[in-house]
């Protein structure tokens, strides 16, 4: 059985939850990113949002997820976002959410009133100013109909969320949404289909049993169709869901990816629960290809939109590090990297990491770690300089050597059918105050047990000890105050879910 992406955060975060019970960036940027290019770059050095609000630097407590709101606040955090993605060397961002999360209006070009329409042009606008290409999130059949389905029975089947791919009245509503994005000038297309399933009526079962076969499909239609109206445009294929996050992909699926190579500009098999194409095999898959092929850089953090900006500290740069080098040493030529609040000191340096990496594979990791670090938090002396990269190190390692791995090395325990993860969630919105903040289920079973949440706890001491001894000791006094309150908050989670557990009565 083939499960996708939210059943598997829905498993999880439920797993958890019941156990509980019982030198600083530039403001602004215009550095052409190929300027800090080395020899052995990756072409695509795409941020990701996700969602619009992923990297917003303040919570929305009352807001559902996505939440699509472009306010202020939203169009600043994405041009800070920018600005950060600049300096650090990316060369693309893709977003989804800039005009529709769940469902596009009806009449389609509503969806740009209310100054939605200027907004956006200021974001793209922002973007080219910077030297990145702005790539619009396009939901391929799903992510986006709901509205569309509710209103025409024709493209309705079973999937409340996924348009009936076998109705002819479908692909006009696809149309008709990629026809009014393409007034914009965005600068590719990130195409994906099956992040909320498909449609498994009987004719779409029938005709696309396989469910690789579906998605690939589908793909390919709206890539001709864009290939056709605007040549020049980068387009990616995603591939989330697309098969068993065990089996991966067969031997049918990849040969039916090397056809859809020839359509597109990249595939990206991002990696949520591990790679579709297993390590040993990708560098030969990848020779098969007629287009660029990337991942998600091996692991990254989902960011909690309704929490403080500064609740969690999960630096993770020796990860993906690694896992870009490998990459790229295969082959690989794209990596569509995760992006979060730059409020937040983790996803800060993880960002800024992340560009510079992909941008020269040669450099040591440490080495792009410490320069970061320097260019961030300004700090005074050698000494300062090296408490710092040890903190961020071992706030990594304080956490994912303790995470409640298999015997295996590659699942959870518990989660035989989930290899991974590739994408942590910090925390949902459930159960009390579901709906203003967020039990930190990265801190519960599965992925801590009460060994691995203590010697978490003991590591996150030892870094508020070193920030508090060189506090003043750095140029980028606000910076540091960030970096404080993001290890308290962590801190301050871990200890009360310790404390929960140890007074909780034994049954």
């Amino acid at each position: 059985m083939t499960v996708n992406r939210r059943d598997f955060v829905v498993a999880a975060s439920a797993a958890g939850v019941g156990l509980l019970a019982n030198r600083a960036v530039a403001e602004v940027g215009g550095t052409s990113a190929d300027s800090h290019a080395g020899k052995k770059a990756f072409d695509d050095r795409i941020a990701f949002g996700a969602w619009i609000n992923d990297v917003r630097t303040e919570p929305l407590p009352f807001a559902s997820w996505p939440p699509d709101v472009l306010d202020d606040v939203a169009e600043q955090s994405i041009v800070r976002t920018i600005d950060l993605q600049s300096q650090a060397g990316y060369n693309m961002f893709d977003m989804f959410g800039l005009f529709a999360a769940w469902g596009w209006p009806i009449d389609i070009v509503s969806a740009a009133s209310d100054g939605r329409d200027a907004r956006v042009r200021r974001i793209v606008k922002a973007a080219h100013d910077r030297g990145i290409k702005l790539v619009y999130g396009l939901g391929v059949y799903s992510w986006g109909f709901d509205k569309i389905i509710q209103h025409d029975a024709r493209v309705k089947g079973p999937n409340p969320h996924a348009m009936c791919a076998s109705k002819d009245e479908s692909w006009e509503w696809q149309k008709k949404i990629i026809d009014f994005i393409l007034q914009y000038d965005f600068d590719g297309y990130h195409l994906e289909a099956s992040d909320l399933g498909r449609c498994t009526c009987e004719t779409c079962m029938k005709r696309w049993p396989v469910q690789a076969t579906y998605y690939n499909d589908v793909t390919a239609r709206c890539a001709d169709y864009i290939r056709q109206r605007a040549p020049d445009k980068y387009i990616a294929a995603i591939t989330i869901s697309w098969a068993d996050w065990n089996g991966g992909f067969t031997e049918e699926d990849k040969s039916n990816l090397v056809e859809l190579s020839k359509k597109v500009d990249s595939i990206f098999d991002q990696g949520h629960h591990g790679q579709y194409v297993k390590q040993p095999d990708r560098k030969a898959f990848i020779e098969r290809l007629h287009c660029k092929f990337g991942t998600s850089a091996g692991f990254w953090v989902y960011p909690p939109f309704r929490c403080h900006r500064q609740r969690w500290f999960l630096p993770y740069t020796q990860r993906t590090g690694a896992h870009i080098k490998e990459l790229y040493a295969d082959g690989g030529r794209s990596t569509l990297f995760y992006q979060g609040p730059v409020t937040n000191p983790g996803a800060e340096v993880n960002i800024a990491f992340g560009g510079k990496i992909m941008s020269n594979v040669e450099r040591d990791v440490n080495d792009v770690l410490s320069e970061v670090l320097d260019e961030l938090y300004q700090p005074k002396n050698a000494s300062a300089h090296k408490t710092l990269c040890d903190t961020f190190q071992l706030a990594e390692d304080a956490y994912f050597n303790n995470m409640n791995y298999d015997a295996d090395g590659i699942h959870l325990k518990g989660l035989p059918d989930y290899p991974g993860p590739g994408e942590l969630h910090i925390g949902f919105g459930i159960g009390l105050a579901g709906g203003t903040s967020a039990v930190p289920v990265y801190l519960l079973e599965p992925n801590l047990v009460d060994e691995g949440r203590r010697c978490y706890a003991k590591g996150l001491e030892v870094c508020l000890k070193n920030i508090c001894d060189i506090e003043n000791q750095v140029g980028a006094a606000e910076r540091m105050q960030r970096l404080k309150s993001s290890i308290y908050c962590a801190l301050d989670d871990v200890i009360t879910i310790a404390y929960a557990r140890e007074t909780s009565p034994k049954s």
